[in-house]
């Protein structure tokens, strides 16, 4: 028999091992076709054999992409010491057999697809240097017999599914100079045997579990130069002297955990430091002085902590940062302005996030020597001033963040020269003028904030026209007119389009039938006008449609049927007749608003609409009709004379009316106000100036003024709108016999005509100087806890007022922050009564209660209306608790029941039930409630007995509980007003 050139076994093993694997790649193919009978083992790719036994001493496969599972003959490799199969897509289990290669030296398997649990008889080779399981599905605890392991200087085992606890044997490992054990769910504490590892230079534990504080014997392994334990739950302070324990760090991160304290002051000590990532956490205090120094310093983020002291020189750092390539500082407390000396930061930052912070001043025109920022965030900051025309220096800018500032002017030209930019945020300024036509330069765009501005104009077809890679549009709340561009069919990305609380008219356009990725489309509050285009109903993936309070006409498309994913469709408030059609989303009830459109039939039984007339009836109808034009044309004709001498009679009762100097009005019974003339509150609004406009609703608008030296607020009625008379005696109504500190005050109507003799009605209320609550709560000014607790208190005992102690009783039906206004000593009245039902009694002129109901549809608005009342039920108190509830937690929270992070899953409510406890209280409330806390270091944790930080958690708790309660989805589950009030 001939003398085998090389072991036979390490043969057939090999061809094992071949039999395993499934070629992927190209690469993998030519190396596995290299494995055969012509060639010797030893020759075949990646195979390594010694010089002397010819045995296989190593095996490298890496990279190849080739799938199959490792076979357990690999463990006849006797001789192996080096094994890699990195970078494959190899599965099933580490075969038990590995454990008898006693010569293995390194292990390596990372970034496969492997499972089960860590091969416990991997220990059994002692000689390993290296163990890489990074990168698979390895599941099980991390063995204690690892510790075992007396050469090992490797142990990878990220990115897997490891639990249980750190093994404190690890710490025996005295050989161990890298461990990484990130990303997995490990908990417990970190064991302080860790720190017997003096040659550790890679310590990364981050994205684990793990709580408690870090050892002190840590600060011992003074070698360590990547330090990482982010995106955990650990807590307690950084040592001080961490720069000098640690001298050799090149990477340190702690975000994402619960660490308090300052940040060490010794940081500046690290001369070789790189990165340094602090975020989301609870640190406080200044920046550390002489980061300066740190010529290597590339990235420094400390975003969302409490960190800065809200005046004048917190930002004095920044200027000797000249290596930084990211800083970051959002969401902290910095104040101060901006200094000029900004232009001096490093050339090469390429990112910087201010946003969050209370920065005032101007935005400095040396921003535009920064060129090579990618990033620039200076978002929800009090910035005043212009938009400094240099920041179109920055011509490699893609993410340019200013909203929600104070800023004001134009949008400046020289944006135009971003051409990379893709996210443009502009939105809650005091920004003028149109959108400048050098825009459409910016082609890249996605996403193009210019809400909440005053911006007007039109929106030109070209600009559109050039941004088609636009995924979200929002526009709402600004001044434009005109016809919104057709060309918006061409924005096939498009996502959101909300061009709500503008002007704009013309049809709706029917090209937005291709924007097949619309999700969210808001038109209302315009004046489009025309029909709703069939094309709407090519949008497959459409879940939020608002057509409402525009001048829509014609029939509902019955296409909107077939929308399948559509969960809101409002289209309140227009002019629509017909059928409505039965099915999706019209048979949704919560998720379907359609009141305002009295021409409106049919539909399912719910919505309690009437029934449509067939051809057939239509015609008996017509003929009908037509056999009553003859009495009526006589009828006229006797009582011609009759109506002659009511005519002459009303002229004598007028000309005797002028002769009194404050005659009253009665339009309703009850209901009697001092007379104003269509002149004069003409002249007390400037001509009804747009200057004086200081809100629109479903109805009408409202406009300021003064009468008689008297701050006055002038609600003109929108006769147009169906339902808008209704809504005027309504208010008459209710406000006519009821009084109290807490409700807005009638002080006189106007029901004439106007200059071209069009019928006019008009309500006059005491001018509430500081507006509506919800201005406070999401615009630039901000209520202290203290404001928002006598707010709640007095909407309370409004309520109670309405529901208990007036005859008869008042259901307000359209409670939110909008309605709530605050006069000059920041008293809150509740206003527009527009909705308002009176129970036990006749609401109008021979229309019941419940008949009001079925004729007007569902009231309120959407976020605040009871689920009950799209359901068809009644109007009752209980329903006015659950609108209650809801606006005492967006009071504490901030958060609008209405935000994009609710869904059909969650909401406001369920929100804040399932996060109400004074534990974590913190996570829930309006950030700048936080900020009120001025207690020693702003340690929250530490601080929990402080006087400051109970009464915050308390008070907040307390408030969150009542309006949960309020807000119970079950009417007979809501706590009452009395109640709540107490």
């Amino acid at each position: 028999m001939r003398k085998a050139s090389g072991n036979e076994t390490d043969h057939a093993a090999l061809l094992a091992v071949k039999a395993g694997l499934v070629g992927g790649s190209s690469e993998s193919v030519e190396a596995l076709t290299s494995w055969n009978a012509s060639l010797h083992f030893c020759n075949w790719v990646g195979v390594t054999c010694d010089g002397g036994h010819e045995r296989v001493t190593a095996l490298d496969l890496a990279g190849l992409n080739t799938g199959g599972f490792v076979s357990p003959f690999i463990g006849n490799l006797s001789f192996l010491r080096i094994l890699n199969l990195t970078r494959n897509r190899l599965e099933g289990s580490i075969p038990k057999e590995i454990g008898l290669l006693s010569r293995l030296e390194v292990f390596h398997v990372s970034n496969n697809t492997l499972h089960g649990a860590f091969p416990l008889q991997l220990t059994n080779c002692t000689r390993l240097l290296v163990i890489d399981l990074a990168g698979n599905n390895l599941r099980g605890i991390v063995p204690a017999k690892l510790g075992s392991m007396p050469n090992l200087q490797v142990l990878y085992m990220g990115a897997n599914n490891f639990t249980g606890q750190v093994p404190t044997s690890l710490g025996n490992i005295s050989s161990l100079t890298k461990l990484i054990l990130a990303r997995n769910r490990l908990q417990g504490s970190i064991p302080s045997n860790l720190g017997k590892l003096k040659r550790l230079t890679i310590l990364s534990l981050g994205e684990n579990s793990l709580s408690g504080k870090i050892p002190s014997s840590l600060y011992n392994l003074t070698s360590l130069q990547i330090f990482s334990l982010a995106l955990n739950q650990l807590s307690g302070t950084l040592a001080p002297n961490l720069g000098l324990r640690f001298p050799h760090l090149r990477w340190v991160s702690f975000g994402v955990n619960s660490f308090t304290g300052i940040i060490p002051p010794t940081l500046s000590n690290i001369s070789a430091l790189q990165h340094f990532d602090g975020c989301q956490n609870n640190f406080y205090g200044d920046i550390p002085e002489g980061l300066g120094r740190l010529e290597h310093l590339e990235s420094f983020n400390v975003e969302r902590n409490n960190l800065g002291t809200e005046n004048e020189g917190d930002l004095g750092f920044m200027t000797n940062l000249t290596s930084l390539r990211i800083l970051s500082i959002a969401g902290n407390r910095f104040g101060g302005m901006i200094p000029h000396s900004i232009g001096n930061l490093s050339s090469k930052i390429e990112h910087l996030w201010l946003g969050s912070n209370m920065i005032s001043g101007h935005i400095p025109v040396e921003i535009g020597s920064l060129i090579s920022l990618v990033a620039l965030g200076m978002e929800n900051n009090s910035l005043t001033g212009e938009i400094p025309s240099s920041i179109g220096n920055l011509v490699m800018l893609q993410v340019l963040a200013l909203g929600a500032n104070r800023l004001q002017g134009i949008i400046p030209p020289s944006l135009g020269n971003l051409t990379n930019l893709y996210n443009l945020d502009l939105e809650e300024n005091g920004l003028e003028g149109s959108i400048p036509l050098n825009l459409q330069n910016c082609s890249s765009l996605q996403e193009l904030y210019l809400d909440n501005n005053k911006l007007n104009g039109t929106v030109s077809n070209e600009l559109v026209h050039s941004l088609k890679q636009l995924i979200l549009l929002y526009l709402s709340n600004n001044y434009f007119t005109g016809y919104f561009p057709t060309t918006v069919g061409e924005l096939t990305n498009l996502n959101v389009l909300d061009v709500s609380h503008n002007k704009f008219s013309g049809e709706i356009p029917s090209e937005l039938g291709k924007c097949s990725s619309l999700e969210l489309l808001q038109v209302q509050v315009n004046s489009f006008d025309g029909r709703i285009p069939l094309s709407l109903g090519k949008l497959k993936v459409a879940t939020h449609m608002d057509l409402s309070s525009n001048n829509l006409s014609g029939r509902i498309p019955p296409e909107l049927q077939n929308l399948s994913s559509l969960h809101i469709l409002n289209i309140s408030f227009n002019q629509l007749e017909g059928p409505v059609p039965a099915k999706s989303i019209f048979s949704n009830l919560t998720g379907f608003s359609f009141q305002g459109n009295e021409k409106l039939c049919g539909g399912i039984p719910q919505l309690h609409l009437p029934r449509c007339l067939s051809f057939d009836q239509i015609n008996k109808e017509s003929r009908r009709s037509m056999s009553t034009t003859v009495i009526i044309a006589v009828t006229v004709s006797i009582f011609f004379g009759f109506v002659l001498v009511l005519i002459f009679t009303w002229i004598v009762c007028r000309e005797v009316s002028k002769r009194n100097n404050t005659p009253a009005i009665s339009l309703v019974e009850g209901a009697q106000y001092q007379r104003l003339s269509y002149k004069q509150l003409w002249e007390a609004t400037s001509g009804f100036s747009v200057a004086n406009l200081i809100g629109a609703g479903s109805f009408g608008s409202v406009y300021s003024g003064a009468l008689a030296d008297k701050p006055i607020a002038v609600k003109m009625m929108n006769l147009e709108k169906r339902g808008a008379i209704k809504s005027f005696k309504a208010e008459c109504k209710a406000l006519s016999t009821i009084r109290h500190r807490n409700l807005l005050r009638i002080l006189s109507c106007c029901s004439s005509l106007d200059f071209e003799g069009e019928n006019f009605l008009a309500l006059v209320y005491e001018l509430m100087s500081n507006g509506s609550l919800d201005s406070w709560l999401h615009g630039s000014r901000i209520l202290n806890l203290s404001q928002r607790l006598d707010v709640a208190i007095d909407v309370a005992s409004a309520l109670e007022y309405l529901h208990h102690d007036c005859e008869p009783q008042i259901v307000h039906c359209d409670l939110k922050p909008s309605n709530v206004l605050l006069d000059a000593d920041m008293v809150a009245h509740v206003g527009d009564f527009g909705l308002a039902r009176i129970l036990r009694g006749r609401l109008f002129d021979n229309v019941s209660q419940e008949q009001s109901m079925s004729s007007l549809g569902i009231k309120g608005t959407v976020g605040y209306v009871p689920p009950e009342y799209g359901m068809g039920g009644s109007v009752s108190m209980q329903g006015d608790m659950y609108s209650f509830g809801i606006l005492l937690l967006e009071m504490v929270t901030r958060r609008r029941p209405t935000d994009e992070t609710f869904n059909a899953n969650t909401s406001l409510h369920n929100f804040c039930k399932s996060r109400a406890t004074n534990s974590n209280i913190f996570d829930i409330v309006d950030s700048h409630l936080l900020a009120e806390l001025n207690i020693q270091n702003n340690d929250y944790e530490t601080n929990q007995e402080d006087v400051n930080v109970k009464r915050l958690q308390d008070c907040c708790a307390a408030i969150i509980e009542v309006g949960v309660a309020c807000s119970a989805d079950s009417p007979n589950e809501r706590m009452d007003i009395r109640e709540a009030l107490k």
